[in-house]
């Protein structure tokens, strides 16, 4: 995940591997190879890195926060952009600070606690799992950027579907469905 940054000799890219049993993910694993990190969790068991024990953010305020927004253009539709960049007004007039690798780096921040939360309106399913079982597994909330529970059923058919995620800290997470929902 972020093969531009890697292609680029950006540090900020990672291996990711999730697995569903039926729809729900049930484990994951983030490697960030320049760091020398691999994080790894299955919701309800916890989640390390390179072995010790993590947890999301225990900030409850959003503007203490640091907080990632994953954005891609679209070309093809730039209303859809100038719509996203008005959601990222909102939440940057809310946080301390606005992040983004746009790759698995920002899911582990968030794991660890570094970063509060994070959100991304355009992936696909393979960006989401692993690091939904991560987040979670360290104690974080995650779902599609409405707030919805995400579908991964029959996931071999979602291949060109899109993907959305808003997740981080609980009370993070809350908060910023606040700001997504206000608009």
């Amino acid at each position: 995940d972020g093969t531009s940054n890697f292609a680029n000799a950006v540090p900020t890219y990672g291996v990711m591997m999730g697995l569903l049993e039926g729809d729900k993910p049930i484990a994951g694993g983030i490697a960030l190879p320049s760091f020398n990190e691999v994080y790894v969790g299955a919701p309800g068991h916890g989640a390390t890195c390179n072995g010790d024990p993590i947890h999301v953010s225990t900030e409850t305020q959003l503007l203490s926060s640091l907080v990632v927004y994953e954005i891609d253009g679209h070309q093809e539709q730039p209303d859809l952009t100038y719509s996203e960049a008005n959601i990222i007004a909102r939440i940057v007039l809310g946080i301390r600070n606005l992040r983004s690798s746009n790759s698995a780096f920002d899911a582990a921040l968030i794991a660890r606690g570094a970063y509060g939360a994070g959100m991304n309106q355009t992936s696909k399913i393979w960006d989401n799992v692993a690091q939904q079982a991560v987040i979670e597994a360290a104690g974080g909330t995650y779902t599609d950027f409405w707030g919805k529970p995400i579908d991964y059923s029959k996931p071999l058919t979602k291949a060109e579907a899109n993907f959305t995620g808003c997740y981080g800290a609980p009370a993070l997470h809350r908060a910023i469905q606040q700001i997504v929902h206000q608009g």
